[in-house]
Protein backbone atom coordinates (compact mmCIF):
# COMPACT_ATOMS: atom_id res chain seq x y z
CA UNK A 1 0.00 0.00 0.00
CA UNK A 2 2.85 2.39 0.84
CA UNK A 3 4.44 1.69 -2.55
CA UNK A 4 1.19 2.49 -4.34
CA UNK A 5 0.70 5.71 -2.34
CA UNK A 6 4.25 6.90 -3.02
CA UNK A 7 3.83 6.23 -6.73
CA UNK A 8 0.47 8.02 -6.80
CA UNK A 9 1.86 11.15 -5.14
CA UNK A 10 4.78 11.26 -7.54
CA UNK A 11 2.59 10.78 -10.58
CA UNK A 12 0.10 13.48 -9.55
CA UNK A 13 2.99 15.92 -9.88
CA UNK A 14 4.66 14.36 -12.91
CA UNK A 15 1.44 14.15 -14.92
CA UNK A 16 1.01 17.94 -14.94
CA UNK A 17 3.80 18.28 -17.50
CA UNK A 18 2.38 15.63 -19.80
CA UNK A 19 -1.38 16.11 -19.48
CA UNK A 20 -2.18 18.28 -22.49
CA UNK A 21 -3.61 15.41 -24.54
CA UNK A 22 -5.64 12.37 -23.58
CA UNK A 23 -3.45 9.32 -24.26
CA UNK A 24 -5.99 6.92 -22.73
CA UNK A 25 -8.59 7.92 -25.30
CA UNK A 26 -5.95 7.74 -28.04
CA UNK A 27 -4.92 4.26 -26.87
CA UNK A 28 -8.52 3.02 -26.94
CA UNK A 29 -8.95 4.45 -30.45
CA UNK A 30 -5.79 2.73 -31.64
CA UNK A 31 -7.18 -0.16 -33.67
CA UNK A 32 -4.24 -0.20 -36.05
CA UNK A 33 -1.19 -2.41 -36.37
CA UNK A 34 0.57 -0.93 -33.32
CA UNK A 35 -1.01 -1.93 -30.01
CA UNK A 36 -1.13 0.37 -26.97
CA UNK A 37 -0.92 -0.76 -23.36
CA UNK A 38 -3.61 -0.12 -20.74
CA UNK A 39 -3.40 -0.60 -16.97
CA UNK A 40 -6.68 -1.58 -15.32
CA UNK A 41 -7.94 -2.78 -11.95
CA UNK A 42 -8.82 -6.47 -11.88
CA UNK A 43 -10.08 -9.12 -9.51
CA UNK A 44 -9.72 -12.86 -10.00
CA UNK A 45 -10.26 -15.71 -7.52
CA UNK A 46 -6.61 -15.49 -6.42
CA UNK A 47 -5.56 -11.91 -7.24
CA UNK A 48 -6.84 -8.38 -6.76
CA UNK A 49 -4.82 -5.45 -7.99
CA UNK A 50 -3.75 -3.98 -11.32
CA UNK A 51 -2.94 -5.67 -14.59
CA UNK A 52 -1.75 -4.50 -17.96
CA UNK A 53 -3.19 -5.53 -21.29
CA UNK A 54 -2.95 -4.38 -24.90
CA UNK A 55 -5.83 -2.31 -26.20
CA UNK A 56 -6.64 -5.01 -28.78
CA UNK A 57 -6.87 -7.71 -26.09
CA UNK A 58 -8.93 -5.42 -23.87
CA UNK A 59 -11.41 -4.87 -26.68
CA UNK A 60 -11.84 -8.64 -27.03
CA UNK A 61 -12.26 -8.96 -23.24
CA UNK A 62 -14.89 -6.23 -23.32
CA UNK A 63 -16.62 -7.84 -26.27
CA UNK A 64 -16.68 -11.43 -24.99
CA UNK A 65 -17.00 -10.99 -21.23
CA UNK A 66 -19.22 -7.95 -20.75
CA UNK A 67 -21.59 -9.20 -23.48
CA UNK A 68 -22.58 -5.84 -24.90
CA UNK A 69 -23.80 -7.54 -28.06
CA UNK A 70 -24.76 -5.36 -31.01
CA UNK A 71 -24.48 -2.21 -28.85
CA UNK A 72 -20.69 -2.54 -28.79
CA UNK A 73 -19.92 -0.31 -31.74
CA UNK A 74 -16.40 1.11 -31.89
CA UNK A 75 -17.71 4.49 -30.70
CA UNK A 76 -19.56 2.95 -27.73
CA UNK A 77 -16.59 0.79 -26.81
CA UNK A 78 -14.27 3.80 -26.63
CA UNK A 79 -16.81 5.77 -24.58
CA UNK A 80 -17.67 2.96 -22.15
CA UNK A 81 -14.14 1.62 -21.72
CA UNK A 82 -12.78 5.13 -21.18
CA UNK A 83 -15.42 5.81 -18.52
CA UNK A 84 -14.82 2.46 -16.79
CA UNK A 85 -11.03 2.82 -16.63
CA UNK A 86 -11.16 6.46 -15.53
CA UNK A 87 -13.67 5.67 -12.78
CA UNK A 88 -11.47 2.87 -11.42
CA UNK A 89 -13.87 0.07 -12.23
CA UNK A 90 -12.65 -3.34 -11.10
CA UNK A 91 -12.90 -5.85 -13.93
CA UNK A 92 -13.69 -9.42 -12.93
CA UNK A 93 -11.49 -11.97 -14.64
CA UNK A 94 -10.47 -15.61 -14.25
CA UNK A 95 -7.11 -16.86 -13.02
CA UNK A 96 -6.75 -18.49 -16.44
CA UNK A 97 -6.84 -15.03 -18.02
CA UNK A 98 -3.27 -14.54 -16.74
CA UNK A 99 -2.11 -17.63 -18.66
CA UNK A 100 -1.12 -17.75 -22.30
CA UNK A 101 -3.80 -19.85 -23.92
CA UNK A 102 -6.17 -19.42 -20.96
CA UNK A 103 -8.34 -17.24 -23.12
CA UNK A 104 -7.99 -17.60 -26.88
CA UNK A 105 -8.41 -13.87 -27.53
CA UNK A 106 -7.04 -11.87 -24.58
CA UNK A 107 -4.31 -11.98 -21.93
CA UNK A 108 -3.84 -9.96 -18.73
CA UNK A 109 -0.47 -9.57 -16.97
CA UNK A 110 -0.20 -8.74 -13.27
CA UNK A 111 1.41 -5.45 -12.24
CA UNK A 112 3.97 -6.19 -9.52
CA UNK A 113 5.46 -3.00 -8.07
CA UNK A 114 9.26 -2.76 -7.91
CA UNK A 115 10.99 -0.42 -5.44
CA UNK A 116 14.00 -0.28 -7.77
CA UNK A 117 11.91 1.23 -10.56
CA UNK A 118 10.09 3.60 -8.21
CA UNK A 119 13.43 5.06 -7.16
CA UNK A 120 14.08 6.04 -10.79
CA UNK A 121 10.54 7.41 -11.17
CA UNK A 122 11.02 9.70 -8.18
CA UNK A 123 13.85 11.43 -10.03
CA UNK A 124 11.38 12.79 -12.59
CA UNK A 125 9.93 11.71 -15.92
CA UNK A 126 12.80 13.12 -18.01
CA UNK A 127 15.25 10.94 -16.11
CA UNK A 128 12.86 7.99 -16.20
CA UNK A 129 12.36 8.20 -19.97
CA UNK A 130 16.08 8.67 -20.59
CA UNK A 131 16.92 5.66 -18.41
CA UNK A 132 14.54 3.22 -20.06
CA UNK A 133 13.86 4.60 -23.54
CA UNK A 134 16.87 6.72 -24.46
CA UNK A 135 16.86 9.25 -27.27
CA UNK A 136 14.97 7.14 -29.80
CA UNK A 137 11.96 6.48 -27.49
CA UNK A 138 12.34 2.71 -27.92
CA UNK A 139 12.65 0.56 -24.79
CA UNK A 140 16.37 0.11 -24.21
CA UNK A 141 16.86 -0.65 -20.51
CA UNK A 142 20.20 -0.49 -18.68
CA UNK A 143 22.28 -3.59 -17.93
CA UNK A 144 20.81 -3.98 -14.44
CA UNK A 145 17.26 -4.33 -15.78
CA UNK A 146 15.37 -7.54 -14.96
CA UNK A 147 12.18 -8.75 -16.70
CA UNK A 148 10.13 -8.50 -13.49
CA UNK A 149 10.62 -4.71 -13.60
CA UNK A 150 8.62 -4.35 -16.81
CA UNK A 151 5.15 -4.06 -15.28
CA UNK A 152 6.23 -1.22 -12.98
CA UNK A 153 7.82 0.65 -15.90
CA UNK A 154 4.64 0.26 -17.90
CA UNK A 155 2.49 1.44 -14.97
CA UNK A 156 4.65 4.52 -14.36
CA UNK A 157 4.28 5.53 -18.00
CA UNK A 158 0.53 4.85 -18.04
CA UNK A 159 -0.11 6.73 -14.78
CA UNK A 160 2.01 9.64 -16.02
CA UNK A 161 -0.42 9.91 -18.94
CA UNK A 162 2.08 8.89 -21.63
CA UNK A 163 0.91 6.47 -24.32
CA UNK A 164 3.17 3.47 -24.88
CA UNK A 165 2.85 0.17 -26.71
CA UNK A 166 4.29 -2.29 -29.18
CA UNK A 167 4.33 -2.40 -32.96
CA UNK A 168 3.00 -5.95 -32.91
CA UNK A 169 3.13 -8.99 -30.61
CA UNK A 170 6.86 -9.48 -31.22
CA UNK A 171 8.26 -5.97 -31.56
CA UNK A 172 9.90 -3.60 -29.11
CA UNK A 173 8.07 -1.63 -26.45
CA UNK A 174 8.19 2.10 -27.25
CA UNK A 175 6.62 5.51 -26.62
CA UNK A 176 3.69 6.00 -29.01
CA UNK A 177 2.59 9.36 -27.62
CA UNK A 178 2.38 11.84 -30.51
CA UNK A 179 3.53 14.71 -28.25
CA UNK A 180 7.04 13.27 -28.40
CA UNK A 181 9.49 13.13 -31.26
CA UNK A 182 13.25 12.75 -31.45
CA UNK A 183 15.54 15.53 -32.63
CA UNK A 184 19.09 14.20 -32.70
CA UNK A 185 20.26 13.95 -29.11
CA UNK A 186 17.14 15.68 -27.86
CA UNK A 187 13.60 14.61 -27.16
CA UNK A 188 11.11 17.22 -28.29
CA UNK A 189 7.76 17.40 -26.54
CA UNK A 190 4.75 19.11 -28.11
CA UNK A 191 1.54 20.05 -26.34
CA UNK A 192 -1.84 21.17 -27.60
CA UNK A 193 -1.11 24.88 -27.24
CA UNK A 194 1.55 24.48 -29.98
CA UNK A 195 4.28 25.50 -27.53
CA UNK A 196 7.27 23.21 -27.56
CA UNK A 197 10.52 22.81 -25.78
CA UNK A 198 13.77 21.08 -26.62
CA UNK A 199 15.42 19.87 -23.46
CA UNK A 200 18.54 17.74 -23.44
CA UNK A 201 17.99 14.87 -21.04
CA UNK A 202 20.52 14.20 -18.34
CA UNK A 203 22.54 11.04 -18.82
CA UNK A 204 21.78 8.46 -16.16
Amino acid sequence: MKKQLALLIFLLVATLAYAQEDPLRNALKNFGFAHSFLVVKVKSPSFEGEAYITNAHFYYYYQTTLKRGSQLTRKNYIKWAYRDIKSGRIFNILDDDFLIGGSPVYLFEKVIISDTILQIARQGMDTFINTFFGNNLIFSPPDWYRPEYFSTILKVMFDANIQTGIGNEWSDYYIQDNRFCTEGEHIEYHNNSKRKYNKKLKKS
